[in-house]
């Protein structure tokens, strides 16, 4: 029974087969980014108040920067979405600001449900460096779902689309959430692919030892690229991960714990719901309901 539980916990915490699961984001986050251009676009407006509904179980995307703000609210499913910092895990009930003139690769490789406002530059100057995640709240929600309302008329909309892109200041006023970080020098690479593929039994030893460096080396150089040291890269990767499996119907909290990593529960719990502001049986709760945390 052992055995059969460590060999379950080593599948949760790798996340093997999930196209766009924590482990493939990890892959992806030690490789270089390359911005996809050309080809199909779903998730592409050049008409700022424009919402829509995008429906897809394999869809892939990419751009060099397009004229409008995205606010991408995930219904159902998950996304994936990376720039040339890193990636972000978009789990059901959260959404994403995804700004103007930002190259980024997009993909979805189980079914998914995004809700997919274009929000005018000119009404809101974004002042964060890159693209931000945040649990969706009730507000938000709503306002998504009063604009894909067709009997709206074009006044309407404007005004509402105004109102959400003043909302969004405080809508993603948390730290960064869901972000892998990209690795840029050999030494990073082979330290996101060790804890990529031993994430539960991860340590900054094992790092340093993965990466050839030594351990004040590895920190220096962990912080200077990734804006973590590695103690607190890996706590992050494995919340992350803990993320994905929360979001995910019959996971017991403490065996996705016990999967990331985390020696005991009140750890992992006191862990969580410091990064994230909500206890972890709370915010499985609110995902598997569809209203984030």
């Amino acid at each position: 029974m052992e055995t059969r539980e460590r060999s379950e916990g080593a599948g949760l915490a790798a996340g093997i087969g999930r196209g766009n699961g924590t482990a493939a984001r990890l892959t992806r986050a030690a490789e270089s980014f390359v911005p996809r251009s050309g080809g199909a676009r779903r998730f592409l407006s050049a008409e700022p108040g424009r919402a829509s509904r995008v429906a897809a179980d394999r869809w892939r995307e990419g751009s060099l920067g397009d004229p409008l703000h995205k606010l991408l609210l995930v219904a159902d499913g998950r996304l994936d979405v990376e720039g040339a910092s890193g990636g972000w895990l978009v789990v059901r009930g959260h959404m994403l600001f995804l700004p103007a003139d930002r190259q980024f690769n997009l993909r979805i490789d189980e079914p998914a449900v995004v809700l997919v406002v274009h929000l005018d530059p000119g009404d809101y100057a974004w002042r964060h460096a890159g693209c931000w995640v945040n649990a969706a709240p009730p507000l938000a929600r709503e306002m998504v779902a009063h604009l894909l309302d067709a009997g709206l008329d074009a006044a309407a909309v404007r005004q509402a689309c105004r109102t959400v892109s003043f909302l969004c200041e405080g809508w993603f006023a948390n730290p960064r959430m869901l972000f892998v970080p990209a690795a840029r020098s050999p030494e990073m690479r082979a330290v996101i692919a060790y804890v990529r593929d031993a994430l539960g039994s991860a340590t900054v030893a094992g790092a340093a030892r993965a990466a050839g460096l030594a351990p004040r080396t590895l920190h220096h150089r962990c912080l200077r690229e990734t804006g973590f040291g590695p103690r607190s890269l890996i706590r992050e990767i494995r919340l992350v991960r803990a993320m994905e499996l929360l979001a995910r119907d019959g996971l017991p909290v403490q065996a996705v714990a016990r999967a990331v990593g985390f020696a005991s529960l009140p750890s992992f719990t006191a862990a969580f719901s410091d990064r994230l502001g909500v206890a972890p049986g709370e915010f499985a709760r609110r995902v598997r309901a569809g209203s984030g945390a």
